[in-house]
């Protein structure tokens, strides 16, 4: 398997240049575990050899050096091998353990594999097996440890080519958006600001920061619906009819159909579906109640009725605070959640006429809470 350039690092410690194995030998007999370190470190590899078994395990798990391959004898006053084994794979399972004993059984060798051991060694050693053994167990890390690092490469190319995917769509739909307010003067600009106001109501309530992403996108495109209401009924500065209000209704599935099937905007789709619904069950298109609307969607309904109440329309002039008040007031807990309601109210009391200001676009700014 050919690696990508940038990715081609050390495959054993990035944070070290040189590319050589650390092997730890745990054995109580200190003259077997020098001959068998000075031998490994003949072999090429670096060793650290240690005869007390809770030691080594301590600089192991505390990650002072970082092992590639651990040899350790079975039966050792105080911490035997199998306790080290069984620590080491809690603690990382790509470390290949290689157990010793020179009291074999059959039973050893079959209850060291299935703990989870590499393999197992005789004493005395055939040091020509020790070596064949080292090496398979490096390979073999190196190639766990390579597929590690190219499947965390592939996840971050995917994550970063579904990210910018998702980018040129949401451009390109805040295109479509940007196009239907363009050609109707009295809703221009009302996406940004009910994106930007439903992000603050979300502040005030301390709605989990994971959506605030999802509804800034929904904020911006709740309305793309309307790209299929014919401009005699968008644009009509008269009351429509009750046959051009159902179809201006439309626009709420329309949009919903339009984003739904983009999966990185299926729940953005959701919210988009449900700006107008009411919590008393009287709203559109489904006639939601209550906990049935998504809690995003309960924001962006207020955020998006307090800015058309704000702004000036073909059919009404602009609300004074003081009315927006009121009416909130008075539809808290029939067409708009209690908890919602409350925030937005809290907000105008503190600053009221700052925030219907900015929605006015009398003043430039950006949302905060006061």
């Amino acid at each position: 398997m050919r690696m990508p350039p940038e990715m081609q690092t050390t495959l054993y410690r990035p944070n070290r240049p040189d590319l050589k194995p650390r092997i730890a030998i745990i054995d109580d007999e200190v003259d077997i575990c020098a001959m068998l370190s000075e031998f490994l470190r003949m072999l090429g590899y670096e060793t650290e050899p240690f005869t007390d078994g809770r030691r080594a395990l301590e600089r192991i798990q505390n990650r002072q050096f970082d092992f590639d391959l651990v040899y350790t004898d079975i039966y050792m006053p105080g911490l035997t091998g199998i306790d080290i084994l069984k620590a080491i794979i809690a603690l990382d399972q790509n470390i290949p353990v290689i157990l010793m004993t020179g009291q074999p059984t059959l039973e050893d060798a079959v209850s060291a594999v299935r703990l989870g051991a590499y393999d197992f060694l005789t004493k005395p050693f055939n040091l020509d097996l020790v070596e064949l053994i080292a090496s398979r167990a490096l390979e073999r890390r190196r190639l766990v440890l390579e597929n590690i690092e190219y499947r965390n490469y592939l996840e971050q190319k995917v994550e970063e080519q579904t990210r910018e995917i998702k980018d040129f769509l949401i451009h390109s739909i805040e295109s479509l958006s940007l196009a239907l307010e363009a050609k109707d003067p009295y809703t221009k600009g009302h996406g940004a600001r009910v994106s930007n106001f439903v992000l603050t109501l979300a502040r005030e309530l301390s709605l989990p920061s994971e959506y605030n992403e999802s509804l800034r996108i929904a904020g911006l495109l709740h309305d793309i619906g309307k790209i299929g209401i014919p401009d005699s009924i968008l644009l009509k500065p008269d009351t429509l009819t009750l046959e051009e209000y159902e179809i201006m209704k439309t626009h709420s599935e329309t949009g919903y159909k339009i984003l739904a099937p983009i999966g990185s905007l299926a729940e953005i789709s959701i919210f988009v579906h449900e700006h107008h619904e009411r919590v008393d069950g009287k709203g559109y298109p489904q006639g939601l109640k209550g906990d049935e609307i998504a809690l995003p969607s309960r924001l962006l309904i207020v955020a998006e009725v307090c800015d058309a109440l704000a702004t000036e329309r073909c059919y009404k002039p602009a609300w004074p605070a003081s009315q927006i008040i009121t009416y909130f007031r008075d539809n808290r807990g029939k067409a708009y959640d209690k908890e919602v309601t409350d925030a937005l109210l809290s907000l105008l009391a503190r600053s009221g006429e700052q925030i219907l200001n900015i929605l006015r676009g009398t003043i430039q700014a950006t949302f905060s809470n006061p």
